[in-house]
C-alpha cells in the first residue's frame, strides 16, 4: 500500500526518513527506483539524490540493474548479500571496502589540498572492460552530486567503459602494450602521464593520474572539479596530485 504524504512543504530530513520508512515497508529488497520513489511519495529524482546519499553513508546498498536495499549493521544488505553499491571512503565514513589507512589519508589529504572532489577508480575487465570507483572524496558541500539533475549522472560517474572519459582511458592506456596503440589520445596519455577531460556531470572537468604498484597498472587517481576552477589551478593541480600519486605508488602497505 502506498504511503499517503502531506502536501505541506517538507525539509531535507523530512524527505530523508520518508523514504528510509518507505523501503522498510516495502520488506526485503532489492527495490526499483520507481516503486521506492511512489512508497515515500517523492518525485523519482528526489528519491535518487536521497538514495545516494544514503549509498555513500553505508545505509543503502545498490543491487543490479538499479536496485536497492536497506543495510543492517553487519552491513549485510535486506536482500542477504553483502552489496556495497556506489563507493564512500571519505575519512568522515567507515570503509567497506580494503582500502589502506595510509591510502585513505592520503586521499583525504589531496582532497583538503585542493578543495575538490577525489576519486580513486580501479579497472574491471569484465566483457566490457569498466572502470569502477573504489573510492569518493568530496568537500563538506558536495556539489559534485549536490542536486538531482547531477544526481541522475552520478551512475555513470561511479561506473563506465573505460573508453567514456579520461580516468579510463588513463587506464586503458597503462593496459595496452606500446604495440597496440593506434589511438592518438591514448598515445598522448602514455607519453604525458596523465589526462585532462571532461566529467560526466555537464560543468565540470577532471585530471587523472594512472596508479601504479609493483610496475603494474592498480588504478587511477581523478580531481574533479569545476570547468572554469580547473582552467585556473591546473597546473598546480596537477602537481599536487603527482605528488600524493608517488606517494600511494609506493610499497603497498598492510589494511
Amino acid at each position: 500500500m502506498t504511503i499517503v504524504t502531506s502536501t505541506a512543504a517538507r525539509t531535507a530530513n523530512d524527505r530523508a526518513f520518508l523514504l528510509l520508512d518507505a523501503m522498510a515497508a516495502l520488506g526485503p529488497g532489492p527495490h526499483r527506483l520507481r516503486d521506492v520513489a511512489t512508497q515515500a511519495g517523492l518525485e523519482p529524482s528526489t528519491a535518487h539524490r536521497i538514495l545516494q546519499s544514503a549509498i555513500r553513508v553505508g545505509t543503502v546498498s545498490k543491487a543490479d540493474r538499479g536496485r536497492y536495499s536497506l543495510v543492517n549493521r553487519t552491513g549485510e544488505s535486506s536482500a542477504g548479500a553483502v552489496e556495497p553499491g556506489a563507493p564512500s571512503l571519505g575519512a568522515q565514513t567507515g570503509s567497506m571496502l580494503a582500502l589502506s589507512r595510509r591510502t585513505r589519508l592520503l586521499l583525504a589529504a589531496l582532497q583538503r589540498t585542493t578543495g575538490q572532489t577525489v576519486l580513486l577508480y580501479v579497472p574491471l575487465m569484465l566483457d566490457t572492460p569498466m572502470r569502477y570507483c573504489l573510492a569518493y572524496f568530496a568537500p563538506k558541500h558536495d556539489e559534485l552530486l549536490g542536486d538531482a539533475e547531477r544526481q541522475l549522472t552520478s551512475d555513470i560517474l561511479f561506473c563506465a567503459p573505460l573508453s567514456v572519459d579520461a580516468p579510463g582511458r588513463v587506464m586503458l592506456a597503462g593496459l595496452v602494450d606500446n604495440r597496440s596503440v593506434t589511438d592518438p589520445a591514448i598515445a598522448a596519455i602514455r607519453a604525458h602521464g596523465y589526462a585532462f577531460g571532461p566529467s560526466p556531470v555537464a560543468g565540470w572537468q577532471s585530471v587523472t593520474v594512472p596508479l601504479r604498484r609493483y610496475g603494474h597498472l592498480a588504478g587511477a587517481v581523478c580531481i574533479t572539479a569545476p570547468a572554469r576552477w580547473l582552467d585556473a589551478h591546473r597546473d598546480e593541480t596537477l602537481r599536487e596530485l603527482l605528488r600524493i600519486n608517488a606517494e600511494l605508488a609506493e610499497k603497498i602497505d598492510p589494511t
